[in-house]
């Protein structure tokens, strides 16, 4: 949490500089991030965090069991869990969603967020796509918007992990 306390003391030209990044009409306040999580397609769960002004809400974290699937399919994943966490109408939405993973995680969403921009960000490579970039951009890691998107998919994989392990041990030590 103490870089993100660096981060929202200078957020005000992040937020224009997101808005221009992913071609939002206003600039990017409150920010959604998911990702999915598995052991050998065991325990499959996703994960919602939120910032706002470049810091954690964590009353507007989620943790999400995924339902619908037996085996992993990453896709159909996080297309359940972004279902859940905006119902039908995508109510309290955030002025932009990040999804941890690449184009087909990216794509697997879409219908479900528009008009909210959307974007994700590939690990290894850090190739960001949006609308702008279908076909994916380096993300520079050096710039404060590539290290703010980067922190938080990373805070996501991790609180998506430690619910995992949560429901791993549990089962474990039955």
């Amino acid at each position: 949490d103490e870089s993100f306390e660096k981060i929202a003391l200078d957020y005000e030209s992040l937020a224009i500089d997101l808005q221009e990044l992913v071609g939002a009409s206003n600039p990017i306040r409150t920010i959604d991030c998911f990702d999915i999580s598995h052991f050998q397609s065991s325990y499959i769960v996703g994960s919602c965090i939120r910032f706002t002004n470049g810091k954690p809400v964590k009353n507007k974290f989620r943790k999400f069991k995924i339902k619908t699937l037996l085996e992993q399919d990453d896709y159909a994943a996080l297309h359940e869990i972004v279902k859940r966490r905006y119902k039908t109408t995508l109510e309290d939405a955030p002025d932009l969603i990040v999804i941890d993973g690449g184009k087909g995680q990216r794509n697997a969403v879409l219908p479900f967020v528009h008009p909210i921009p959307c974007v994700s960000i590939a690990k290894k490579e850090e190739l960001l796509f949006t609308n702008h970039h279908p076909n994916g951009t380096h993300l520079d890691v050096k710039t404060k918007i590539g290290k703010l998107l980067i922190e938080l998919r990373d805070y996501t994989h991790h609180f998506a992990i430690s619910y995992h392990r949560t429901l791993r041990n549990k089962h474990f030590l039955r």
